[in-house]
């Protein structure tokens, strides 16, 4: 009985091991929804269109460009990122300044979430879906 419990403990912990990481390489677009700072306080953008492209993908970490508007212009931005242990959360640096932080919802949905401080903060919360081709 005993040989038995050790025999599920191992397999168990394999299972968890050998998790397959999620395949993030593609197009994905959605809308966002903005906190803006602006002139000391917060302005409110919704609906707005954003993509996100994963252009690579090395086990955990991967890189692309992010596309969004702002102040009335579209703005791309290279970032790169890694997959947490869990396998449904990660994080992201991107090039020119702030961070994202998000959650893998499903093979084919994320939710990103952009930080950036100071001067030109902003809060976003994308929704963003896997561009079927």
């Amino acid at each position: 009985m005993k040989e038995i419990g050790i025999v599920l403990l191992i397999l168990m912990t394999a299972g968890i091991c050998m998790a397959e990481v999620p395949y993030l390489i593609g197009n994905w677009t959605g809308s966002q929804n903005t906190y803006v700072a602006e002139n000391g306080s917060y302005k409110l953008l919704e609906n707005e269109s954003t993509s996100l492209v994963i252009t690579e993908q090395k086990d955990r970490l991967f890189t692309g460009y992010v596309t969004y508007p702002s102040d009335g212009k579209v703005i791309v931005e290279n970032l790169a990122g890694a997959i947490g242990l869990d396998n449904k959360t990660y994080y992201v640096a991107e090039s020119n300044e702030g961070y994202d932080f998000g959650t893998i919802i499903s093979d084919d949905e994320i939710e990103h979430i952009y930080l950036a401080d100071g001067e030109n903060g902003r809060i976003v919360i994308n929704r963003l879906y896997r561009v079927k081709e």
